[in-house]
């Protein structure tokens, strides 16, 4: 008879590692630091002590809101392997953010990096009751505001009525001082919550997506298979832990084939990201279409940009422009492959293939996972209609938690319904048109805000841009273009009346006159989420409330 794989998640990131005879390959790695596989599990085998003797246990929910390194994957990995569930959270949001999650998934304890303590702090003090306990990830630097027993009043100390004690020492003295020896991973059930992953908000309120332990077992013979990421690979993501990509790029996928992972505590700006990839040389770079923009600008600026450890590069989040991916293969001799995906089917579904899709597109499906394309109605549609994505696989979401009337308006059965709008050719291969809450309609024909974004993109002022539909009179809909112009690119006599001139003649030379903007913005920056992406309902709002003039 053969034996089943163990269902929790841990045996095939960490132990098979171990039972094979590679502990001592090299597993985590920062600017500052090296871990083996067999010294990330006896790190994690003291978190996960750490955490029972705080009385976490099965089904515990924990708040991460800690920078990306070595102790955010101990701490998740010494979760899961309790049978705990990891919510991952970013460590950029608001005390008011903050305070709304913990309202809504009740964690029992929050492990804090020292420069959210602040927020958390605010959050806790908000009179709400959860989290019970607050750990803080290490010691607050000089200039922080507080000692320890200072945080600890605020955050609800003991001494307050209905306070609750905020545990000393901090997490780096606990995971110091427990015990390192081993400690078995609990058995759980595939289909137990393995992780709750709280969406990006680039179109509202952030939803809380729940995982399980089978989805996350599902999503490991996909993309990495695409992406050929073997053991020897070294990947390193611009996207965080905290978010559905991220913790699929940096923690999923090269634990799961024995792979190093690159981790970058601050935030991933275009020199940071392109310092480290110079000293540390991954070979499999993960990043969103903003990121590689912006890194592009700096090489094409003259600066010494070294990628030449990069055999692969990946994108998602929003869609690539195609003059964008032109640019990056020409500058690096490296095709990006271009992906897209949800936090509600845990990573990406569709993926282009270099050399055998064609660039623009959204690629083939992943292994794994299975599409239709469906009208208002969900009546399924054929190849070069355009409609809704429906996606299922093994991998996507439970449902939404606590959020009923989300999870059956966006979950039916075994599909998801993803909210964007694409066409299907002959050939499998998916062409992205755009977010269904984006297709704009203008004058009776549908108009897709990518294909204007694209065509802007290709004049070589301009930078990066977004284009959204508000009302306009008469039942008209109205495009507005954002445009960020490149700092060393001006047009005409540099004025912005003169730069506008001009882009409204390069569009009148490419575009159909109902796809022109009626109004193009030049702005200083975008609005973004938390992510990276383009906070489109932020622009819409902007854009539609009456302009006060001086």
């Amino acid at each position: 008879m053969n034996r089943l794989p163990p269902a929790n998640i841990v045996h095939r990131l960490l132990d098979d590692h171990l039972e094979r005879g590679h502990g001592d390959a090299l597993c985590v790695r920062t600017e500052q630091e090296r871990l083996s596989y067999a010294q990330l599990h006896r790190r994690a085998c003291r978190a996960a002590h750490a955490f029972r003797d705080a009385g976490v246990t099965l089904e515990t929910r924990v708040a991460l809101i800690l920078p990306d390194g070595p102790d955010h994957l101990a701490c998740l990995l010494g979760l899961l392997r309790i049978g705990a569930v990891p919510v991952p959270l970013a460590t950029q949001l608001t005390a008011e953010d903050y305070a709304r999650v913990f309202a809504d998934c009740r964690p029992r304890l929050a492990v804090v990096g020292a420069g959210q303590l602040t927020a958390v702090r605010a959050a806790r003090g908000d009179g709400g009751e959860w989290p019970e306990q607050v750990w803080v990830a290490a010691a607050e630097q000089p200039g922080a505001s507080g000692s320890a027993e200072e945080s600890g009043a605020a955050a609800g100390g003991a001494g307050e009525p209905g306070g609750v004690p905020y545990p000393e020492p901090l997490l780096s003295r606990l995971l110091d001082q427990a015990p390192d020896d081993h400690v078995p991973v609990r058995a759980t059930s595939i289909d137990d919550m393995a992780v709750i992953q709280y969406t990006s908000g680039s179109t509202g309120t952030p939803r809380g997506v729940v995982h399980l332990h089978r989805g996350l077992q599902a999503v490991l013979d996909g993309l990495p298979a695409r992406l050929g990421l073997t053991s020897g690979d070294l990947c390193f993501s611009a996207a965080k832990l905290s978010f559905g990509y991220g913790f699929g790029n940096s923690f999923l996928f090269p634990l799961s084939v024995g792979a190093g992972t690159l981790l970058l505590p601050e935030a991933a700006d275009a020199a940071r990201v392109l310092r480290l990839a110079a000293r540390c040389r991954p070979s499999v770079f993960f990043g969103v279409p903003a990121l590689y923009s912006a890194m592009l600008a700096v090489a094409e600026r003259g600066a010494e940009v070294d990628l030449s450890s990069v055999r692969c590069c990946v994108s998602a989040g929003e869609p690539l422009p195609a003059s964008l991916a032109d640019r990056w293969r020409e500058r690096f001799g490296v095709e990006i492959v271009n992906g897209l995906g949800s936090t509600e089917c845990l990573h990406i579904f569709l993926a282009t293939e270099p050399g055998r899709t064609p660039r623009g597109s959204s690629g083939t499906l992943v292994p794994g996972y299975e599409a239709e394309l469906r009208d208002e109605q969900g009546r399924v549609l054929g190849d070069g209609e355009i409609g809704q994505l429906w996606v299922r696989g093994q991998a996507n979401a439970a449902r939404y938690w606590n959020n009923h009337p989300a999870t059956t308006a966006t979950m039916a059965g075994e599909w998801t319904r993803t909210g964007d709008q694409l066409s299907r050719d002959e050939g499998g291969v998916y062409h992205f048109v755009a977010r269904s809450d984006d297709v704009l309609k203008v004058g009776g024909f549908k108009v897709a805000p990518t294909e204007i974004e694209d065509c802007l993109l290709r004049h070589p002022a301009v930078l990066e841009c977004a284009v959204v539909g508000v009302p306009g009179r008469h039942a008209t809909t109205e495009v507005i273009a954002h445009v960020r112009l490149r700092p060393d690119a001006p047009a005409g006599d540099g004025s912005e009346d003169a730069v506008r001139r001009e882009l409204r003649a390069h569009v009148r030379t490419h575009l159909a006159s109902y796809k022109q903007p009626r109004e193009i913005r030049l702005v200083a920056d975008l609005p973004r989420t938390t992510t990276g992406k383009i906070a489109r309902h932020v622009l819409r709002a902007e854009a539609a409330a009456p302009r006060v003039t001086a």
